[in-house]
């Protein structure tokens, strides 16, 4: 069974597109972190989404079973915010491959570390349309540049588009 952690950004993104029902086609399951709740709740008003999310069964939420890993991870890389944080500890501790995550200093996290690969709303994006799950990448990105202030350079989104045939 192939199974992801996924960060506040790329849920918010993914929903508001109407495609986190799409990652179905890269992963069975994919985890939520307490700390990604509480702020994807609190900040963007998306509780009644992330309930549709749950019942799908795809999406679960999840508590960290050491929280000490994320105070040390918060402690070691200061950078890091509570939820990317809990998401890369709770990759380690579910024995997760992929941590989808788009801030840049989790992304760097992530790839220093022993058998996890970040993942963000971009690359997947790409690979979606290369699958043809969803429509031309750049549109989307324009449109969450547009309507939810998605910050990103278009080096960043060509790099991405290039390496969709890199499987997920």
């Amino acid at each position: 069974m192939r199974k992801a952690i996924i960060d506040s950004g790329p849920l918010i993104n993914l929903t508001y597109l109407g495609l986190a029902l799409k990652l179905s086609n890269f992963f069975n399951l994919i985890y939520v972190p307490s700390n990604v709740q509480t702020e994807v709740n609190r900040k963007h008003g998306f509780r009644r989404h992330l309930k549709k999310l749950y019942l799908t069964r795809i999406f679960q939420r999840c508590g960290c079973a050491d929280p000490y890993n994320v105070e040390l991870l918060t402690r070691l890389t200061p950078a890091l915010h509570k939820g990317e944080a809990e998401a890369i500890a709770q990759a380690q501790e579910r024995d997760v491959s992929v941590v989808i995550i788009d801030e840049e200093k989790g992304r760097k996290h992530v790839a220093s570390m022993k058998n996890l690969t970040a993942v963000g709303t971009i690359g997947i994006l790409a690979r979606l349309h290369l699958e043809g799950h969803a429509g031309d990448p750049r549109e989307l990105i324009a449109k969450l540049r547009r309507d939810r202030k998605f910050r990103v350079t278009d080096e960043i989104v060509n790099d991405a588009i290039s390496k969709a045939g890199i499987p997920i």
